[in-house]
């Protein structure tokens, strides 16, 4: 085989049919998972193509995707319904804001994205809600997304 892949258009031919492989694979998922035997055979995909090896840049893709794919049928499926039922967030924001200042050592004063240290007290209180602003430049800091500073508030009543 090693004989074969010395030659230029041997191996031209083979990346160009690995791609066609790819691709096909891709075309498989690309409206989503919709059963229980569609989420068995992409996860035994997602198994092949994390065994290790270094993927290539069409591989990396079709991983991507793959695992996108399998999350929003974890989530959204029948099947995991009563496993999604009993999963709490064990956080807060406020947890994870505490979390992170612990882990840097860092201060009220040092959190200018939320405001001066009075303003980071009410928020570490939890007498001051985290804008959409604060998270979006929290997150920025802490490189992650901006929706684990977010908690969903309750609504208000009126009356």
């Amino acid at each position: 085989m090693t004989t074969v892949l010395q030659d230029p258009q041997s191996i031209r031919a083979a990346l160009e049919s690995l791609q066609v492989l790819v691709e096909q694979l891709r075309e498989s998922f690309v409206g989503g998972i919709h059963s229980p035997a569609e989420y068995a055979r992409a996860s035994a995909l997602l198994d092949e193509l994390t065994d290790g090896h270094t993927l290539n840049k069409y591989e990396e893709q079709v991983l991507v995707e793959l695992e996108d794919a399998l999350l929003n049928y974890e989530r959204d499926s029948q099947q995991f319904e009563a496993i999604n039922a009993h999963l709490k967030p064990t956080s807060t924001a406020v947890l994870l804001l505490r979390d992170f200042m612990e882990m840097l050592g860092l201060t009220g004063s040092d959190l200018p994205e939320i405001g001066d240290k009075h303003v980071v007290s009410k928020v570490l209180a939890g007498t001051r809600p985290i804008s959409h602003k604060m998270a979006y430049a929290l997150a920025q800091r802490f490189h992650t997304k901006p929706d684990v500073f977010i908690e969903e508030s309750k609504p208000t009543r009126i009356g």
